[in-house]
């Protein structure tokens, strides 16, 4: 079995690795936000005037018309990233890993504070007393009377 100590640094290694796992995951998570955000702002700004331009020349739409165009293809720009983002916002596989590695090892520490919990208290003078009256008892049962 092994030590206290060693049983207690594999918990937090295991919880490192969930926090490494988690910060990769947000951070996927919050690029793929921040590139919705700019196509959302430069797709607003940039793609408007060519969009109207092509809708207004080659399509032969007219103003209205060519400017719902252009508002529909910024939302579908905006809609794309925005669910690419919220798909790398769940857990992935490593992570899982990682999780159930640490309540492993959690539960592997809790028995391990148990089993010296009760180690100690039988070694301790509680232990010795308890275990001496124990002793005298059975000694005691087994003994002859004197009449």
């Amino acid at each position: 079995m092994n030590g206290l100590l060693e049983i207690g640094q594999a918990v937090f290694s295991a919880q490192g690795k969930i926090f490494q796992e988690c910060a990769k995951r947000h951070g996927l998570r919050f690029g793929f936000l921040i590139v919705a955000a700019i196509f959302l702002a430069f797709a607003a700004i940039t793609f408007h005037a060519v969009l109207w331009a092509l809708f207004s020349e080659l399509c032969h739409f007219g103003a209205l018309l060519s400017a719902v165009c252009v508002l529909g293809v910024d939302l579908w720009f905006f809609v794309i990233f925005l669910l690419l983002g919220l798909r790398a916002g769940h857990p992935g596989l490593a992570e899982a890993r990682a999780r159930k590695e640490r309540d492993d090892k959690l539960r592997e520490f809790k028995q391990t504070i148990g089993i010296s919990a009760i180690l100690s208290l039988a070694g301790g003078p509680v232990g010795r007393y308890m275990g001496g009256q124990a002793w005298r008892l059975v000694r005691s049962m087994f003994s002859r009377r004197k009449k």
